[in-house]
């Protein structure tokens, strides 16, 4: 994937004249934002990497994937999303083993609802269905059915916490995950955050990662994140890591 197609998206957005509120992006961290995007408005969600590192069975796995988000509002509290990732590579070594491949993943539809709500307290819901169209070392091989939601407390301007609870259906079986976060304002435009993710599989068991993120704004219209976790425990992957960038076209 060309990075010029990237920065070309960043000049566009970092010219473009605000006519509606800037909206909460959905990245970084675990969970969504709890508010939807305006009618007829658009934002385009890319990682820039993300890299995760996972071993077992004395083999070494580290895969680099190129993830999108394409959301759309369309009107009162429902948002459209679109999500996929043009561009995998995935890295195996070890017991002699030594390969590499690229790909495409697999692409997804969703649907958000985030109702109106006025105090310190929102929340939201997203149900997607991802579709086994990725090439075969980055599918889910079965179409998957994911509900979540997100509930947020705003403590005061610059405290927020957030809680984040999904089910992943694959395969007639399911995996539940729990995500508290804790975020800091540092300035108007600058976020931090900490995130500790308890994940239960009915194939894999339990499974912890803790870590956290930052998010910066560089324009209304433009967003800068970098978020890193670390396993905690024998499962799951060692290391998940990114970048992204986040722009918001607004209607002209």
């Amino acid at each position: 994937m060309r990075t010029g197609f990237f920065f070309g998206l960043f000049a566009l957005a970092l010219t473009t004249t605000a006519r509606a509120d800037p909206p909460d992006f959905d990245q970084p961290g675990a969970g969504f934002a709890t508010s939807v995007l305006p009618f007829g408005t658009l934002a385009l969600e890319q990682g820039l990497p993300t890299y995760t590192r996972q071993s077992g069975g004395g083999l070494l796995d580290r895969q680099y994937s190129a993830n999108s988000l394409i959301r759309i509002g369309l009107g009162g509290p429902a948002e459209l999303q679109i999500g996929g990732s043009a561009w995998n590579r995935l890295e195996e070594r070890g017991q002699g083993v030594r390969r590499y491949s690229v790909g495409h993943g697999d692409s997804s539809l969703g649907l958000k609802l985030a109702p109106t709500l006025s105090g310190d307290f929102s929340w939201s819901a997203l149900g997607v269905v991802t579709f086994a169209n990725g090439d075969q070392d980055f599918s889910n091989g079965a179409r998957q059915y994911t509900l979540g939601a997100t509930a947020q407390w705003a403590i005061n301007e610059r405290y927020v916490t957030t809680l984040y609870a999904n089910v992943d259906r694959l395969r007639g079986r399911n995996t539940w995950t729990l995500a508290p976060t804790f975020g800091v304002n540092i300035a108007q435009n600058w976020m931090v955050y900490g995130e500790f993710d308890a994940i239960h599989s009915a194939q894999d068991g339990n499974e912890f990662q803790a870590g956290g993120g930052a998010a910066l704004s560089v324009t209304d219209h433009v967003q800068l994140d970098a978020y890193a976790l670390h396993r905690i425990g024998a499962h799951g992957p060692s290391v998940i890591a990114g970048l992204g960038i986040s722009i918001f076209f607004d209607r002209r």
